[in-house]
């Protein structure tokens, strides 16, 4: 038996005001998905963090847009966020995505970190370049298995495999 898709697309300024509304949504999405609560938690920030660099490093102006098309089914939910890039943004995101893939943390800032949580929060993410110049995030989680990590009292820890 196949899984039905349920797909839903939002298009947002590139202004982080819209944020949290799109935080609520996604939120929403996955516990109507039926994840379980850690789960939850680990999709709506792992989201949040890729929109707002979307929002910073993705985006010329505020007269960008930000697309978020969310895919789910029984096993899975994907998110992609989608922004219209910058003049470098392929150089840059090379860089970027060494030091993530690497679990390269930079020890004593606060900046840089929302590529590397996102990687930890989700079961899968991907980064492409698109048609317009930027970046297509596809974040991918699984329902009703574990995740490596999960964020407890503000900390990411470290989940037991089961």
């Amino acid at each position: 038996m196949d899984s039905i898709t349920y797909d839903a697309k939002l298009r947002i300024p590139s202004n982080l005001i819209y944020i949290r509304s799109v935080r609520a949504f996604i939120k929403e999405l996955a516990e109507n998905l039926g994840f379980c609560a850690e789960k939850v938690q680990n999709i709506e920030l792992a989201t949040d963090e890729i929109i707002s660099n979307a929002v910073e490093h993705g985006s010329e102006d505020s007269d960008s847009k930000i697309s978020i098309l969310c895919s789910s089914n029984d096993e899975e939910m994907i998110v992609t966020i989608r922004d219209q890039g910058r003049n470098n943004t392929e150089k840059r995101w090379s860089e970027v995505w060494a030091n993530v893939i690497s679990n390269e943390v930079y020890v004593g800032t606060e900046r840089g970190h929302g590529l590397l949580l996102a990687r930890l929060l989700s079961d899968d993410m991907n980064i492409e370049t698109n048609s317009t110049g930027g970046l297509d995030v596809r974040l991918t989680w699984f329902n009703r298995r574990s995740s490596k990590y999960c964020i407890n009292a503000n900390r990411v820890c470290c989940m037991p495999q089961i």
